[in-house]
């Protein structure tokens, strides 16, 4: 699991908003907001939130997993 050290804080439209994005990605993997995989989920997109990706659909594809490569 990634961290980012950051001493930025977050607001209450910061949370707001994460949480809007996490709620939208709950739906589409077909997960509770309250699971463990959601909580996973909610930390990874805090991370890339204070990293600098600030648009809903940046921080989505943030979530996905990077292709395999093909075997050589």
């Amino acid at each position: 699991m990634m961290a980012f050290s950051s001493y930025d804080t977050l607001d209450a439209n910061d949370l707001a908003f994460l949480r809007q994005v996490l709620e939208e990605v709950c739906v589409e993997r077909g997960i509770g907001v309250e699971t463990p995989e959601a909580a996973l989920v909610a930390r990874s997109l805090v991370d890339w939130y204070l990293f600098g990706v600030k648009h809903p659909d940046q921080l989505k594809q943030m979530l996905k997993p990077l292709p395999d490569e093909p075997d050589e």
